[in-house]
C-alpha cells in the first residue's frame, strides 16, 4: 500500500528496520492512511496530516541512533501505549460514516503532542552533550563575544500556543520549514495582539524538538540589547556556534582574528558571522527571529531585511522565520525586490474570522476550566454565553483574551465578580482599537475596568499620585526595571511599590522575585495609559512629559546621594581592561546597584522625552546644574566602566539643547567639550579621568576649576597645557593618512578614505566617532579619487583605481553591504574621477579620466548596470588636437552637467540623466589668464602647476591654488568675470573647499593651518585662522556651512565656524619648536623656529626663568653644560643660561671657520650642531614638498649635501662621527665627512642610547597613546592632540618633551614627580 500526500510519500508495507523494531510506528501510519482515504473531510486538514507524517517518519529514523537501554525501553513502552490509544480511536472514526474532521484533527494534535513529549528530553540530551563538546578555549571565545542576553526562545516566561489552537498557521509554517524547495524566508505578519510571539515560541519549541532549530532571537523593545539591531546576528552566531561543531570551527578563529566584528555593519556581520560559517559547515537549519518591529530601526526599510534580501540565497539549506507587525519600514523591507521573491507571507489578522474566534474560544475555555479546577464554588462556571460574550469583545485579539484571564484569575479576587464586572462594562468607546472583525471592539474599556477594580476609590485617592508614579516609571523607563529598582529610583520602600504592581499584575509581566524586571504584558497597555483620549479616567492617565520630568529629577537625586569618586575601587593607573571582564562585572554589581546604573545611563532620555516649551522649569535647570557641578566626573566613571561613554555626549548635547543662554548652558557646553576632547581616555580608563584627562584640561575650563582638587597626576605636566579651550575646536580623532573626506547632505555623517586602503569609514559628525567600516569587495588596496553620499544620505559611493582597474563601489549604509561594484577599463591608468548623483538618487554620473582618454558614464547605483556614455574624448596627452579636456561634472535639476576647458574659456554642457542622447551646450564663459604663462598648459581641464582646483556650480565660481606663491590662491566669479579673492601669502597651500552656498571658502596653508574667508559685497575677506594639530591638512566645509573638518596625516578634526565677526588679525604663523634640556634636568630651552626669542623654562615651576632675544631667526639649538648654542641661517651664537649673557667660546671660534655662503635652496626645517662644535647641520625642504628633504652639513672643510627621506629632526651623537635624521617611525644615520648612509632608513629601534628620541629609564610610549613606566604602570594617556604623527618626542632623564608646531608650545612632562 502506497499513498502520496502533498510532498510526503509514505509506504506502510515498506517501513524501515526501525519501524519493524517498533511496531506501533507501522500501525499508526496505517491508521493515518485509513482515515485519510475514508474520510473526505480530512482534505481540509491535509497540511496537518502531511506535517504529522513527516514527524512520524523522522521519529522512525531516529530510533537507530538511540541506545536501547532500560530507560529508553521504558519510554518506548509509554510511547507504544499512547500510539495504540490514538490508533484505536482513528480506526474507529475511519469506520464511521460521514466526516469527522474536528475529531480527527484533535487526535492528530494528540499524536503530535505525544511525539513532541518524547522528543524534547532526547533533544535536550543532545543539546547538553553539544555544550560538553565545546573545549574550554572555544567556550571562552564564544562566551566573551558580544551578544544579547535572554533573547533565545528558552528564556523568559513566554508560553506556546494552547493545544488545538492556531492549527492552520502552525501546520503551514512546519511544512515550509521542512521543504527546502520553498522560499527561504517566512514572514508571519500580524497586528498587535494577534498572537505572533506565541506562535513563534511554539514553532521554535517544535523545531528544537525535531533537532532543526539553529538559533532564535526574540526581539523586545523593553530590553536595550534585545532591541539593538547590531546584536541580532552576533547573538544568532553564538547560538549556532554552540549547536554545530562545523560552524564553531569557522566562527571561533574568525572572532579570535577580528574581535571587533560584532561592531561591524549589519552586512559584514551577516556575511562573516552567519553566511561564511554556514557555507563552511554545510548545515541545514532554521533560524527564528520574533518581533522584528520592536528593534530600533530608523530606516524606511528594515536594515535586517535589506541584508537578508542580499545574502539569504547564498545558504540554500538555511531558512529564516520572522514575525512582526506590518509597520511601514518592515512592510517596505519585505517588498525589496531581492527579498520579495524569496519570502512566503502569512497575514495573521487576515485569517478566517471563524477560525480565529474558535481559537480564542478554546483558549478562554481551557484557561477558565483550569481556574475553576483550582478554586471552590466554581462548578459550572463560566457559562457558555459568558464565554461567547468575551469572544465577541475580543474580536480576534488574543491580547484581550490573555488580559481577561489574567484579570479574572487574580489569586486574591473572586473570579465570578471580576468576570461579571467585565461583561457589564460598555462594549465600545469613542476611541477604539479597531479590527477587521468588529469595529467597536476596544481594549480601552478592558484596561479601564481592570485599573478601576485594581485601585478602588475606597483605598483612598491620596495614593493615586504614587500609583501613577510607579506605573509611570515602569512604563517610561528606557529599559524594564525590577520592583526593587523602581523603589530605589523613586525613593520608596519596596513594600510600597510591590502592592501597587501586584494590584495591576493582570496587565503586567510580574514575577515573585522583586529583582526581576516588570513590564507591560502587551504593548497596547502603555499606548492606552499615555493617551488622554483613550485613558479617560484621570486617576490613571500618565502624561509622558510630566512623568519623564519627575523621573529625571529622581535620577538626579539618586545620583547625588550615591555617586562618589572611584566607585568601583579600581587601582591607580589601571585601564578598565586591566581588571578583566569578570572582575569588572563583579565590581559593578557590588558597587553600582541597578537603580544607579539606570540613572547614570538613561537620565537624559527623560530630559529629551519630557521636553515642552514650559517643561524645563527652574527645578530641572537647578538640578542639572547641581549634578554637573558636583557629580560630573563621578558620573563619567560609571559610564566608563559600563562601556557607554557615548551616552555622556548624548546627554550633554540634549541638556544644552534644552537650555537658554545662562551659566548652566556654559557649564553643560564645557562638560561636553571635556567628554568629546577626552572620550578615548574616559572610555579606556575610569582612573585616568583624574590621572590624564583632568590634568591636561585647560585651567580656564569650568570643569577644571570645579574639579581641580580631584586631579591625581601620575606624571606632572610641567608646561604646555593650553590656557583656554580653543573655542571653535569641537574634537579630534586619530585617523591616519586620510586622503578623501565628504559630508553627508544631512550633515550627520562624514565619510573618509585613507590613502591606499581596503576600507572606507563613516563617522558621526558630532563627535567623530566611527560608526562603520565599509569594505571593498576585494582584498587588494585601492586608491580613492572621489566620495559622495546619495541625496538622502543612505548610500555612499566611492570611485578610484585598484588592480582591477577603475572602480565605482556603492554601499547601503543601512546594512554596510555593497550595493554594486563596477569596474571600467580605459586607455592607460585612471588618474582622476568625479561622481554626481541624480536628484532621485537612483543613478550616478561618473567622470573617468585616464591617461589617454576621458569619458562620462551613467550607471544604475543599485544594480551597477552601465546605462550609457554621455561624453568621450581623447586626452591632451594623446593628441594636441583632442577634444577640450573635461573639468568637472555636477547635477542640475534632471540633467547631468559637465564642463570642458580651453586655455581661457570654459564651456558648460548638459544631458538628460536617464535618456542620454546628445549633450547640449549651455554657455561659454571666460576664465582669468593669471594662471597661464609660457610654461603652462591644460592638463585634464586644470592648468599645469595648479595644485588644486574647485568649482562651485551653483554660483559658477572657481578656486585655483598655484604652486608659484606669486600667483597664490584665486577665487573667480565666471558669471560676472571678476576676482573675489586673490591671496598670495599662502605658503604651501594645497587644498581648498567652498561651502555649498558660497558663503565661506577655506584653503589649507601647509603646516600653518587653515585660512577661512567669508563672502562680503566686495569679495572674500579673511574670517579666521584655524590651527589644526596635524600638518599637511585639508579642509572640508559642511553642507550647512556651520562646521569644517580638517584631515591630514594622522588626525581628523572638527571645528565650528563663528558667523558673527570677521578677523582683523594677521594670519597666525605656526612653526615647529626646538627643545633641549640641561644635563642636570633643572632647565629646558625652547624656541620657535624662525622666531628670534629663546625661552628658558624652570622645570620645577614650569614658568620661564629667562628670555633671550637672539636678533636672528632660530633654526636649532644645542645645550652643552650651561651654554646654549643657537643656530641661525649662517650664524651660531652662544649664551650663558645662568645669567643670560652672550658669551664667546671656542664654539664661535670654530664656527667662524665654517663657510655658510653656499646655503642651497629651500627652507630650513631643522638644524643641529655637533658636541665638538665642528659641524653644523641643516635640514632643508626642497621644492615646497615635491622633491623631499635635503641634509646639508657644514664644517671647516666645506659643505656636503645629501637627499634624505621626509625626516623632521637632526641629532649629533657625542662622538660627532655621524649624524642621525629621524621622523616618527623611521631613522637613518650618515657619516659627517661624506654623508654616506651608515645604515639604510630603518625603524627608530636602531637609534643609539642617549639619543633624545629614545625613551629613558625603561619608559615607553605605546601606539595607542599610553606612557608606561619601566614597571609597567600606566602613567598617562596622551590626548589625541599631543600624539599626532608629526609630534616629536624629546627624552631627557625623567622628562619628556612633545614638540609640535601647532601646540601653544612644547608639552613637557615630568615622568617621576
Amino acid at each position: 500500500m502506497g499513498t502520496s500526500l502533498g510532498g510526503t510519500a509514505f509506504h506502510v508495507d515498506g517501513t524501515t528496520h526501525a519501524a519493524q523494531r517498533f511496531g506501533p510506528l507501522k500501525s499508526i501510519l496505517g491508521a493515518i492512511h485509513e482515515v485519510y482515504a475514508n474520510d473526505e473531510g480530512t482534505v481540509a486538514i491535509g497540511n496537518r496530516i502531511e506535517g504529522l507524517l513527516s514527524r512520524v517518519i523522522a521519529l522512525e529514523r531516529s530510533f537507530d541512533s538511540r541506545p536501547s537501554d532500560v530507560p529508553e525501553r521504558r519510554r518506548r513502552d509509554e510511547l507504544r501505549c499512547e500510539f495504540e490509544r490514538v490508533e484505536e480511536q482513528l480506526r474507529s472514526l475511519a469506520e464511521m460514516p460521514g466526516t469527522h474532521t474536528e475529531e480527527i484533527s484533535g487526535l492528530l494534535e494528540d499524536l503530535r503532542e505525544i511525539i513532541f513529549d518524547y522528543q524534547m528530553p532526547e533533544q535536550q540530551k543532545v543539546h547538553n552533550q553539544r555544550r560538553k563538546d565545546i573545549s574550554p578555549a572555544e567556550a571562552a571565545v564564544i562566551n566573551n563575544f558580544r551578544s544579547a542576553q535572554g533573547a533565545e526562545y528558552r528564556h523568559g516566561n513566554r508560553g506556546g500556543c494552547l493545544k488545538g489552537t492556531r492549527g492552520a498557521v502552525l501546520d503551514e509554517i512546519e511544512l515550509w520549514a521542512k521543504d527546502f524547495s520553498k522560499s527561504p524566508v517566512y514572514w508571519l505578519n500580524g497586528l498587535a495582539g494577534t498572537g505572533k510571539t506565541t506562535i513563534a515560541q511554539t514553532i521554535a519549541e517544535r523545531l528544537f524538538a525535531d533537532g532543526r532549530l539553529g538559533a532564535s532571537f526574540f526581539c523586545s523593545r523593553d530590553f536595550e540589547d534585545r532591541r539593538d539591531l547590531q546584536l541580532i546576528f552576533p547573538t544568532l552566531a553564538v547560538q549556532l556556534a554552540r549547536n554545530y561543531t562545523g560552524f564553531r570551527s569557522v566562527f571561533v578563529p574568525l572572532v579570535q582574528s577580528d574581535p571587533g566584528i560584532a561592531h561591524e555593519s549589519l552586512y559584514n556581520q551577516m556575511r562573516q558571522l552567519i553566511i561564511e560559517p554556514l557555507q563552511g559547515s554545510s548545515i541545514s537549519t532554521v533560524i527564528v527571529i520574533d518581533a522584528l518591529d520592536e528593534c530600533k530601526d530608523e530606516e524606511t526599510s528594515s536594515a535586517i531585511l535589506s541584508v537578508l534580501g542580499r545574502l539569504i540565497s547564498e545558504v540554500p539549506e538555511v531558512k529564516i522565520f520572522l514575525t512582526g507587525r506590518p509597520e511601514s519600514r518592515v512592510h517596505t523591507g519585505f517588498r525589496l525586490p531581492l527579498l520579495k521573491k524569496a519570502t512566503d507571507v502569512f497575514v495573521l489578522h487576515d485569517a478566517e474570522p471563524s477560525v480565529i474566534a474558535h481559537d480564542v474560544r478554546m483558549f478562554l475555555k481551557h484557561s477558565f476550566l483550569e481556574m475553576a479546577g483550582s478554586r471552590i464554588d466554581l462548578d459550572g462556571w463560566p457559562r457558555d454565553e459568558e464565554i461567547e460574550g468575551l469572544c465577541e469583545r475580543a474580536a480576534g485579539l488574543f491580547a484581550y483574551a490573555v488580559a481577561t484571564v489574567k484579570f479574572v484569575g487574580k489569586r486574591t479576587s473572586n473570579p465570578r465578580k471580576r468576570l461579571d464586572l467585565l461583561l457589564r462594562s460598555p462594549e465600545s468607546s469613542e476611541h477604539e482599537a479597531k479590527t477587521r472583525f468588529k469595529a467597536t471592539t476596544t481594549l480601552d474599556l478592558l484596561y479601564t475596568s481592570v485599573l478601576e477594580e485594581a485601585f478602588d476609590l475606597e483605598d483612598g485617592p491620596e495614593n493615586d499620585p504614587n500609583i501613577r508614579l510607579v506605573l509611570g516609571a515602569m512604563i517610561l523607563a528606557a529599559n524594564p526595571l525590577s520592583p526593587s529598582t523602581i523603589a530605589t529610583l523613586l525613593g520608596f520602600d519596596t513594600g510600597d511599590v510591590s502592592p501597587i504592581l501586584s494590584s495591576a499584575q493582570s496587565l503586567l509581566i510580574l514575577r515573585d522575585d522583586i529583582t526581576s524586571p516588570v513590564r507591560p504584558f502587551h504593548k497596547s497597555f502603555p499606548d492606552f495609559i499615555m493617551d488622554p483620549n483613550r485613558c479617560t479616567n484621570q486617576r490613571f492617565y500618565i502624561s509622558p512629559p510630566d512623568y519623564h520630568r519627575k523621573i529625571l529629577i529622581l535620577c538626579f537625586d539618586l545620583m547625588d546621594r550615591r555617586l562618589e569618586k572611584n566607585m568601583c575601587k579600581l587601582p591607580d593607573g589601571a585601564a578598565n581592561s586591566d581588571i578583566g571582564d569578570l572582575e569588572l562585572r563583579n565590581r559593578i554589581e557590588r558597587y553600582i546597584d541597578p537603580a544607579l546604573r539606570y540613572a547614570c545611563k538613561s537620565w537624559h532620555t527623560h530630559l529629551a522625552d519630557g521636553r515642552t516649551k514650559s517643561d524645563h522649569t527652574l527645578e530641572v535647570t537647578s538640578a542639572l546644574r547641581r549634578f554637573l557641578e558636583k557629580n560630573f566626573l563621578f558620573w563619567l566613571e560609571v559610564l566608563s566602566v559600563l562601556g557607554v561613554v557615548k551616552n555622556a555626549v548624548d546627554a550633554l548635547q540634549a541638556a544644552a539643547g534644552c537650555l537658554e543662554e545662562s551659566p548652566t548652558l556654559d557649564l553643560a557646553n564645557d562638560c561636553c567639550r571635556f567628554v568629546i576632547g577626552y572620550s578615548e581616555i574616559i572610555s579606556t580608563s575610569a582612573p585616568h579621568i583624574y590621572h590624564s584627562a583632568l590634568v591636561s584640561t585647560p585651567k580656564t575650563s569650568v570643569v577644571r576649576k570645579l574639579y581641580d582638587s580631584y586631579a591625581e597626576p601620575l606624571m606632572r605636566v610641567v608646561h604646555g597645557i593650553p590656557a583656554p579651550w580653543e573655542p571653535r575646536h569641537a574634537g579630534t580623532r586619530r585617523h591616519p593618512n586620510t586622503e578623501l573626506a565628504v559630508w553627508s547632505p544631512c550633515n550627520k555623517f562624514i565619510a573618509i578614505s585613507p590613502y591606499d586602503t581596503t576600507k572606507v569609514h563613516v563617522l558621526d559628525s558630532a563627535i567623530l566617532q566611527q560608526l562603520q567600516s565599509l569594505k571593498f569587495p576585494w582584498e587588494t588596496s585601492t586608491h580613492s579619487h572621489a566620495l559622495i553620499f546619495s541625496p538622502n544620505s543612505r548610500i555612499l559611493t566611492c570611485s578610484g583605481g585598484a588592480v582591477q582597474g577603475a572602480f565605482i563601489v556603492s554601499w547601503d549604509l543601512q546594512t554596510g553591504g555593497v550595493l554594486s561594484a563596477i569596474t571600467r577599463q580605459g586607455s592607460g591608468e585612471q588618474s582622476e574621477s568625479r561622481i554626481t548623483y541624480s536628484t532621485d538618487g537612483k543613478t550616478i554620473g561618473v567622470l573617468h579620466r585616464f591617461n589617454l582618454d576621458t569619458f562620462i558614464s551613467i550607471y544604475n547605483v543599485v544594480s551597477g548596470i552601465h546605462m550609457h556614455d554621455v561624453y568621450r574624448g581623447a586626452s591632451k596627452g594623446q593628441n594636441s588636437l583632442a577634444d577640450p579636456p573635461l573639468h568637472d561634472i555636477w547635477t542640475h535639476g534632471e540633467f547631468l552637467r559637465f564642463a570642458t576647458a580651453e586655455r581661457t574659456t570654459i564651456t558648460f554642457w548638459e544631458v538628460d540623466f536617464t535618456a542620454g542622447g546628445t549633450s547640449t551646450k549651455v554657455e561659454t564663459l571666460p576664465v582669468p589668464d593669471i594662471f597661464f604663462d609660457d610654461c603652462t598648459s591644460l592638463i585634464g581641464g586644470v592648468p599645469k602647476f595648479v595644485a588644486d582646483a574647485k568649482f562651485l556650480p551653483a554660483l559658477c565660481r572657481f578656486a585655483f591654488v598655484h604652486f608659484k606663491s606669486a600667483h597664490g590662491v584665486l577665487v573667480w566669479d565666471a558669471r560676472d568675470s571678476k576676482s573675489l579673492l586673490h591671496h598670495t601669502d599662502v605658503g604651501s597651500a594645497r587644498r581648498t573647499s567652498f561651502s555649498p552656498d558660497g558663503r565661506f571658502f577655506a584653503c589649507s596653508n601647509g603646516d600653518r593651518g587653515i585660512h577661512l574667508w567669508k563672502e562680503t559685497s566686495t569679495g572674500y575677506v579673511l574670517h579666521e585662522d584655524l590651527i589644526p594639530s596635524d600638518g599637511g591638512s585639508s579642509p572640508l566645509l559642511s553642507p550647512n556651512g556651520r562646521s569644517i573638518i580638517v584631515f591630514g596625516r594622522s588626525t581628523i578634526q572638527l571645528w565650528h565656524i563663528t558667523h558673527s565677526s570677521i578677523s582683523t588679525q594677521a594670519p597666525q604663523r605656526k612653526e615647529d619648536f626646538v627643545l633641549d634640556f640641561l644635563p642636570d634636568e633643572s632647565l629646558a630651552v625652547v624656541a620657535r623656529q624662525r622666531d628670534t626669542v629663546v625661552t628658558v623654562l624652570d622645570l620645577k615651576s614650569g614658568v620661564p626663568r629667562l628670555t633671550i632675544n637672539t636678533s636672528m631667526e632660530v633654526y636649532g639649538l644645542r645645550v652643552v653644560g650651561n651654554i646654549v648654542a643657537v643656530i641661525g641661517d649662517g650664524t651660531v651664537i652662544t649664551w650663558n643660561l645662568i645669567g643670560g649673557n652672550k658669551v664667546r667660546m671656542d664654539v664661535e671660534d670654530r664656527v667662524q671657520t665654517i663657510d655658510f655662503s653656499a646655503q642651497g635652496g629651500g627652507s630650513v626645517t631643522a638644524a643641529s650642531i655637533s658636541f665638538d662644535f665642528r659641524h653644523v647641520a641643516f635640514l632643508r625642504q626642497q621644492g615646497a614638498g615635491l622633491l623631499g628633504r635635503q641634509l646639508c652639513v657644514y664644517s671647516a672643510s666645506g659643505r656636503r649635501c645629501a637627499d634624505t627621506f621626509e625626516c623632521d629632526t637632526l641629532w649629533f651623537p657625542p662622538s660627532g662621527q655621524n649624524i642621525w635624521c629621524a621622523a616618527r617611525n623611521k631613522a637613518q644615520s650618515y657619516t659627517t665627512t661624506c654623508l654616506e648612509p651608515t645604515i639604510p632608513a630603518a625603524g627608530v629601534e636602531y637609534l643609539p642610547p642617549g639619543c633624545p628620541w629614545v625613551p629613558t629609564r625603561g619608559y615607553q610610549v605605546t601606539n595607542d597613546g599610553w606612557i608606561i613606566s619601566g614597571s609597567g604602570k600606566r602613567l598617562l594617556m596622551l590626548p589625541p592632540s599631543w600624539q599626532s604623527e608629526a609630534t616629536r618626542r624629546v627624552w631627557n632623564g625623567k622628562y619628556l618633551g612633545l614638540v609640535h608646531g601647532v601646540l601653544p608650545g612644547p608639552v613637557i612632562l615630568e615622568l617621576e614627580p
